[in-house]
């Protein structure tokens, strides 16, 4: 599974607000199983944890620029 760091923010980004797997593996064109993966790296199912991820993301590339 070879993915971006742009793919890995948008199906974080997507779970976090709430999308559901099966449809962000759709948007992404890759299995549910890969997607959920991702996700679970991330803290899925856990939505705080998710926005806290997109969040510390976010503010990594603040800082950096």
């Amino acid at each position: 599974m070879n993915i971006t760091t742009d793919i890995r923010n948008m199906i974080v980004t997507m779970l976090a607000e709430g999308s559901p797997v099966w449809f962000v593996a759709g948007m992404v064109k890759m299995s549910n199983h890969d997607v959920y993966l991702v996700g679970r790296e991330a803290g899925y199912p856990d939505k705080a944890r998710l926005r806290r991820a997109v969040w510390a993301a976010r503010n990594r590339a603040l800082q950096a620029a």
